[in-house]
C-alpha cells in the first residue's frame, strides 16, 4: 500500500477562474483532493450505472435490474444529487446531502408518475462528500442506499465501510447469515432499499477520515460481484491518480468475469 502513497503525484492548484463564492470555496478545498471514475458496459446490452465526480464530492447511481427505466431512474438521480451538491455556498454539510437524496427520490418518483411504462424504476445512490478539509485531513460523509458499495483504503488497510441494503445483506446485519455467506447468497439479487421505491428513502449515512494517501472507493455491483477489499488494493497500488486508479478497478472487474456494468469513482486525499 506505501506504493499507492507514493505513486499519487501532487498537483499544482488548477487556474482559477472568475468564479462565484461558492465556487471558490469548493476549488480551494478540492486542491487537496484527487477524483476521477470510470465505467464499462461490460457483456450487458445498455449501461445503466451513472457516476459524476465534483472538487469535493463523488456520485454512483446504479438503475435497478429488472424493471424498465432503470437508465432513466440512475440518470434522474444523478442529476438531483449533483445539482444540489453544486448549489451551497459553503462548504457541503450533513444537511446538504440529506437534501440531495430528498431531491433525488422526487426526480424519480416524479419520473415514474410521468411515464407509466416506468413506473417500478429505480436507482441505487451512494455518494461521498468531504465536509472539512485541511492539508493533513479530510472528513467525509457517506450516503447510502441500495447495493453500489464503498470501501475505505489506507496505506494498513483496505474495508468495506458500506452494507448492502439487499435481501443478504439485511439477514447479516440481522445475524442470521455470516458476511461470507452473504457474499454468495441469491438474496444479493433482491433489494430491499432503492431510490424510487418508496416516498422517502432511508439512507445510512457513514463518517470517514482521510489521511494524506488514503481514498475513498465507490461503485455499483459490477465491481463488488467480482471484486473484493484486497484485490481493490491491490488494483489502486499502482495507480498515479484517482482517474487511472478507477480505469484500473475497471477493468480488473471486467477481466476477472463481471456479468453487470462496472462502474467506480474513486476519491483520494493527496499525499
Amino acid at each position: 500500500m506505501d506504493r499507492f502513497r507514493r505513486r499519487f503525484p501532487g498537483r499544482t492548484h488548477p487556474p482559477t477562474p472568475s468564479v462565484g463564492r461558492g465556487e471558490a470555496v469548493a476549488i480551494e478545498r478540492g486542491a487537496y483532493l484527487d477524483r476521477g471514475g470510470a465505467s464499462a458496459t461490460g457483456v450487458r446490452p445498455e449501461n445503466q450505472d451513472r457516476w459524476a465526480v465534483g472538487p469535493c464530492w463523488g456520485v454512483v447511481c446504479d438503475g435497478v435490474g429488472g424493471h424498465a427505466g432503470g437508465a432513466r431512474a440512475a440518470q434522474l438521480a444523478l442529476d438531483a444529487v449533483t445539482s444540489s451538491l453544486a448549489a451551497p455556498d459553503r462548504p457541503v454539510s450533513g444537511a446538504d446531502l440529506d437534501t440531495a437524496v430528498e431531491a433525488a427520490t422526487r426526480a424519480v418518483r416524479a419520473g415514474q408518475d410521468d411515464d407509466p411504462t416506468v413506473s417500478h424504476m429505480a436507482s441505487t445512490l451512494t455518494v461521498a462528500s468531504a465536509i472539512a478539509v485541511e492539508p493533513d485531513a479530510s472528513v467525509w460523509t457517506v450516503i447510502h442506499v441500495g447495493d453500489s458499495p464503498a470501501w475505505l483504503v489506507t496505506a494498513t488497510e483496505s474495508r468495506p465501510i458500506t452494507c448492502d441494503h439487499n435481501l443478504a445483506g439485511d439477514l447479516a446485519r440481522a445475524g442470521s447469515l455470516s458476511t461470507a455467506d452473504a457474499a454468495g447468497h441469491p438474496g444479493r439479487r433482491l433489494l430491499t432499499r432503492a431510490i424510487g421505491v418508496d416516498d422517502h428513502a432511508k439512507p445510512d449515512t457513514i463518517s470517514v477520515t482521510l489521511a494524506p494517501g488514503d481514498a475513498l472507493v465507490l461503485a455499483s455491483d459490477g465491481l463488488s460481484d467480482v471484486l473484493d477489499a484486497a484485490a481493490i488494493d491491490e488494483g489502486l497500488s499502482p495507480a498515479n491518480s484517482a482517474t487511472d486508479g478507477a480505469e484500473r478497478l475497471v477493468r480488473m472487474a471486467l477481466d476477472r468475469g463481471t456479468t453487470d456494468n462496472v462502474t467506480v469513482v474513486v476519491l483520494r486525499h493527496r499525499a
